[in-house]
């Protein structure tokens, strides 16, 4: 008699239990004309830390901001992207790293020649509460066919932003001085 190796389901528990997510079990959202992949919460690890994958098109780019009350990691894992933060200018590629402490404005630019994926953490939790007030769910696990940055959206970014005590400082292609 064989015995099947059973994988047990993913659990939805706080901190100090051990937490899987399966590829399937991701929310996905349009954020800013980008997929954003939340793989874990707050609510998952006791408000600890966010974990998102984040996949974005050629020159995308977030307005110039700083997080409040959030540490930002990004590792890349494919494509280029520029960062600005602290008077640097850093281009990252696959398998480099950031971080960005809370209170430092910073921008960043996907290059324009090609699409970007790296993974976000950001500690402690709750920038996912922003992400699905700033964003629409995903029709499906790739980029929206297009994007256009209109009055609407700013006006819902900027309140998700306030709520989140994320501060935006200038519109996409501002740096940090």
């Amino acid at each position: 008699m064989s015995e099947t190796a059973q994988t047990p389901p993913s659990p939805r528990t706080a901190a100090g239990e051990v937490v899987i997510v399966r590829d399937t079990e991701r929310e996905s959202l349009w954020f800013l004309g980008d997929l954003v992949e939340i793989i874990v919460d707050g609510s998952k690890t006791g408000g600890r830390l966010t974990v998102a994958m984040h996949h974005a098109r050629p020159s995308s780019q977030p307005p110039l901001h700083e997080h409040d009350a959030e540490d930002e990691i990004f590792f890349i894992l494919e494509g280029e992207i520029t960062y600005w933060a602290q008077g640097i200018t850093a281009t990252l590629g696959a398998g480099d790293f950031i971080l960005l402490p809370k209170d430092v404005p910073h921008s960043f630019q996907v290059s324009p020649d090609r699409e970007a994926r790296w993974l976000v953490i950001l500690a402690p939790s709750g920038f996912e509460d922003f992400l699905r007030e700033a964003s629409d769910p995903a029709g499906h696990r790739g980029l929206p066919a297009d994007f256009t940055m209109t009055p609407a959206i700013e006006s819902r970014l900027m309140t998700a932003a306030a709520t989140a005590g994320i501060t935006i400082l200038g519109p996409p292609g501002t740096r940090p001085s």
